[in-house]
């Protein structure tokens, strides 16, 4: 996400390897357990902390539609940490691995790389989506975020080769890919990004390889309304139209919406809310998906008798079921 929230993962490490200590040893076992097609619509929500696992497990399995559960991934940490919370989770919820966030993304493909072979190669089975690329557009990803187009264009195709390459792992692993794209321009003529070439409508078409956009199975927007992009007018229907058109074989929605801030005016949460995931209701496209992927599960509707769980939960409970 963009980016003032605290990332909580050092008490993840902790309480996760706990977990782990008497669980299924790391082997060959966990492809034994094919990906499960997720089914649509999504009801999406998105863990940034697994310390409290039990109690996030419970929450999702009293939602009222089987979520999809989106666990974010943090650096420098052993895939270890997250195969005991990835079993339970599986239990109750279908899984999408985010492989980093944006806000740790790395600087060499080196890295990325050897990160994306040791998370699909331990955890495949209980992943049913890896999301190869989160907000994968925002300016915060490049060293220099206000350098000159020259500097700007070379660490923009260092990052579209990241994405790459962590494709052609997952897709030979015979995984599913999501892309997402940070939402930053209306189409209107306003927008926040840094530098042209951010904008989501032109930076797939000039990093990606089109081998990449034909296969990706799910292309995403994360959208932040709340002061980090605020003042923008969707018109959700041409969006995903011209997304679609981007990524043609590609399933569409939101990858991620929240704010950044859990103190943000309950109005504004609940709004958002209230306003996301009913779209599945709404929206004609029969390649939209919803997602949504709420940001702050774990902290907002952890225990489910949270007020933001019981939102949540009334919201969903009126709308498709999943088929």
């Amino acid at each position: 996400m963009n980016k003032t929230a605290t990332k909580t993962f050092l008490a993840s490490l902790l309480a996760s390897a706990a977990l782990y200590a008497g669980s299924a040893p790391l082997s060959s076992d966990v492809h034994a357990q094919a990906a499960t097609t997720i089914k649509a619509p999504i009801y999406g929500v998105t863990v940034d902390d697994i310390s409290n696992i039990n109690a996030i497990v419970t929450s999702l399995s009293k939602l009222p539609y089987r979520p999809t559960v989106r666990v974010v991934f943090d650096p420098d940490t052993s895939t270890a940490d997250y195969y005991a919370a990835l079993v339970k989770l599986h239990t109750v919820a279908y899984t999408m691995g985010e492989i980093m966030d944006s806000y740790y993304f790395p600087t060499d493909i080196n890295t990325y790389t050897a990160r994306t072979k040791e998370l699909v190669g331990k955890l495949n089975g209980l992943v049913d989506v890896w999301e190869i690329a989160n907000e994968i557009n925002g300016e915060w990803l490049r060293p220099n975020p206000n350098g000159s187009n020259t500097v700007v264009n070379s660490q923009e195709t260092q990052i579209g080769q990241m994405v790459a390459a962590a494709h052609q792992i997952v897709k030979a692993a015979g995984g599913k890919t999501a892309i997402t794209l940070y939402y930053n321009d209306d189409s209107k003529g306003t927008n926040c990004w840094e530098k042209p070439v951010d904008n989501w409508k032109t930076w797939p078409t000039t990093f990606l390889p089109l081998s990449v956009r034909q296969n990706t199975d799910y292309a995403l927007f994360s959208y932040y309304p709340y002061q980090d992009c605020p003042g923008l007018s969707p018109s959700w229907t041409s969006d995903f139209t011209a997304l679609e058109g981007i990524f043609p074989n590609a399933k569409v929605g939101f990858g991620e919406i929240g704010t950044s801030s859990l103190s943000a005016p309950t109005t504004v949460q609940t709004n958002l809310i209230k306003t996301y995931y009913p779209m599945v209701n709404t929206m004609k496209d029969p390649r939209f998906i919803g997602g949504v992927f709420w940001w702050n599960y774990a902290e907002q509707m952890v225990p489910y008798t949270k007020t933001y769980w019981g939102t949540l939960n009334q919201t969903i409970s009126t709308l498709k079921v999943p088929q």
